[in-house]
C-alpha cells in the first residue's frame, strides 16, 4: 500500500501551479450514503477520457461532504499528475490506468498543517491509498467519479461540473422578459478561465465566475467591474437592468437552438443569451 508523504507547505506550493476556484464551508452529512445516492439517479457511463479536469469531493466513507474548503483533486492526463487538497493539506502525487478502468495512485505527497476543521481529512488519504478501479458516469452537465477498492467497494465519489457549454461569445437577446436588439451587448465566458469579459452596450465590463459543488448547473458572475462612459438614457438603462440580472444569476440552462438561459435564485429567467459565431461576424 502506498503511504503518503509529508513535505513543507512552500515545496509543494511550488510544485503547484493552480488551485481550485470553488470554495464551501467544509462538514460532513453522517446519515448519506454514497451508493444510495448514486443508485438513486439515472447516469450513463462515459470513457475514461471524462478523467481530466477538477473534481469536487462528493462522498467520502459513505459521507456526503459539503462546506467551504471544499476537498477536490485534479487529473492531468498529460502527464498523469494528481493534485488538490484534502480540506487542509495540499497534495501532489501520480496516477496510472489500465484495462479494466484500473486506478492506482502514488508517490502521493502533502503538506503538513494542522487544521482544526477537517473531518474528512484522513478518510480521504486512505480512499487514495487503497483505490484500485474507476468509473464515471454522467448525469445531466455532471460527471460523477468513483474510487473503488480492490473488491469493488465504493471508497470515495467526486463530481465535476460540465458547464463548457456557456463557453464562447453571447449576444443579450432578453433582460427579465424583456426582449433586447443591440449588437454592442455582448458577453465573452470562459469557464476554464472562470473570467467574464464583455460589453453592456455602453460600458466594457469584466467579473468572475463562481460554479457551487452543491447545485447543479451552478453559475454566478462576481466582482463585476465596468468602464464609466456616459450614453444615451436608454441605453443607460439596458446596462443597469444587464448588471443586476448578472449579479442575480444562480443557474443557467441550455435553450432553444444556439442560446442559453439564465435563472435566478427562484429558477425564473433573467437572461436569455444568444450565440454569436465570431467566424462570421
Amino acid at each position: 500500500m502506498n503511504t503518503i508523504r509529508l513535505i513543507g507547505t512552500a515545496a509543494i506550493i511550488a510544485i503547484m501551479a493552480s488551485s481550485c476556484g470553488v470554495t464551501k464551508k467544509q462538514g460532513v452529512n453522517q446519515n448519506t450514503s454514497s451508493s444510495t445516492m448514486i443508485s438513486q439517479q439515472n447516469h450513463s457511463k462515459v470513457s475514461s477520457d471524462a478523467l481530466a479536469g477538477e473534481w469536487t469531493v462528493y462522498t467520502v466513507g459513505g459521507n456526503k461532504v459539503t462546506g467551504e474548503t471544499r476537498p477536490y483533486f485534479n487529473f492531468n492526463m498529460e502527464d498523469h499528475r494528481l493534485y488538490g487538497s484534502n480540506g487542509c493539506n495540499i497534495i501532489n502525487g501520480d496516477f496510472t490506468l489500465s484495462g479494466n478502468s484500473k486506478l492506482k495512485i502514488g508517490n502521493v505527497i502533502s503538506t503538513m498543517m494542522a487544521c482544526p476543521d477537517a473531518p474528512y481529512e484522513q478518510a480521504i488519504n486512505l480512499a487514495l491509498e487503497a483505490t484500485q478501479s474507476f468509473d464515471i458516469t454522467k448525469k445531466g452537465h455532471e460527471y460523477y467519479l468513483e474510487l473503488r477498492d480492490s473488491r469493488g467497494n465504493n471508497l470515495m465519489t467526486l463530481r465535476k461540473h460540465n458547464m463548457d457549454f456557456l463557453n464562447g461569445t453571447w449576444e443579450v437577446s432578453e433582460i427579465n422578459g424583456v426582449a433586447y436588439d443591440n449588437p454592442d451587448m455582448q458577453m465573452v465566458i470562459d469557464i476554464q478561465e472562470q473570467k467574464l469579459h464583455g460589453n453592456t452596450g455602453c460600458n466594457i465590463v469584466n467579473g468572475s465566475l463562481m460554479i457551487d459543488p452543491d447545485k447543479s448547473n451552478s453559475i454566478q458572475f462576481q466582482n463585476l467591474g465596468t468602464t464609466r462612459m456616459a450614453c444615451p438614457e436608454d441605453i443607460m438603462k439596458g446596462e443597469t437592468a444587464l448588471l443586476v440580472a448578472l449579479e442575480s444569476v444562480e443557474f443557467a440552462q441550455k435553450g432553444k437552438t444556439g442560446t442559453v438561459v439564465m435563472l435566478d435564485k427562484n429558477n425564473s429567467p433573467v437572461l436569455v443569451l444568444k450565440k454569436v459565431d465570431v467566424d462570421r461576424q
